[in-house]
């Protein structure tokens, strides 16, 4: 069982330092394959990528089916389970094991169905400011057309859900070259990975390593619902629960101090 565990991010500047001491140990170089949610790709891994290759990692930022720049395949049959495979069929084909598998917001669905398909090859799971589906849930709460119109507003072609303000995702006036980069790549999200239910046969996660990342400055939250929300991974021993002071797009907003926290849970891994 995994021991519980609140640990506060790394100092700035520590994973480069630590990277020097990686050379030696080729053994604590990690494969890591990052998710990303709703609306976004591959894309906007770009500077954890970067930062984590420059310490020895291996990193794959796959982008799911339909998003970002495969948005050109795009259709409403597209569902959880085609993202499932998409990481799935990752794996598969680049022959990984011992994988740190990290989901960003909607990836951490994805994130809980590769683990429940293929546990034995997920080292640790990391659920970067992310959903944590139970089996039979569904990302959208309601599970239906009709409440993601109510939320969003009219989608487009019956299945396109557009994306909203830039703000939700943290990105404001304060940082305008990350916001509009931001801005410039989200592509529509796709109903039916809202709406189907997710089946998970061994529990998601249970029983692999991993850890939950909460983005802590996010002014518009309920902190009430939050609160709730966050007992589930700060109390349970088999969770490791982190914070970062930052909204939700992390990866964008702090890309270095997210990268700081991934490494650290390699090195722990």
């Amino acid at each position: 069982m995994i021991s519980r565990r609140h640990l506060a991010p790394l100092a700035v500047g520590s994973l480069i330092a630590g990277s020097r001491s990686l050379a030696s140990q080729p053994n604590q170089k990690s494969t890591f394959i990052l998710v990303h949610g709703a609306w976004h790709g591959g894309w906007c891994w770009r500077d954890v990528r970067r930062i984590l290759q420059s310490a020895g990692h291996t990193v794959f930022t796959p982008t799911l089916t339909g998003l970002g720049e495969r948005s050109h395949l795009r259709s409403p049959s597209i569902n959880v389970d085609t993202h499932v495979l998409d990481i799935a069929n990752l794996i598969n084909w680049e022959e990984l094991d011992r994988v740190i598998l990290v989901g960003h917001s909607y990836g951490g669905a994805i994130v809980s169905g590769v683990c429940d398909r293929m546990k034995e090859r997920i080292a640790h799971a990391v659920y970067l400011d992310a959903i944590v589906l139970r089996n039979g849930e569904t990302i959208l709460p309601g599970g239906t057309a009709q409440a993601a119109r109510e939320r969003f507003g009219e989608l487009k072609d019956g299945y396109l859900v557009s994306a909203p303000n830039p703000e939700s995702f943290g990105l404001t006036d304060r940082d305008p070259d990350k916001r509009d980069w931001v801005l410039r790549h989200l592509t529509p999200h796709l109903l039916g990975t809202w709406t189907q239910p997710i089946v998970l046969k061994t529990g998601g996660s249970d029983g692999v390593p991993r850890t939950f990342i909460y983005c802590n400055d996010k002014p518009n939250a309920n902190k009430d619902v939050e609160k709730d929300r966050l007992a589930r991974f700060r109390d349970d021993p088999t969770w490791t629960y982190r914070e970062l002071p930052c909204g939700h797009d992390a990866m964008v907003i702090l890309p270095r101090e997210t990268a700081e926290v991934f490494h650290s849970i390699a090195a722990t891994t």
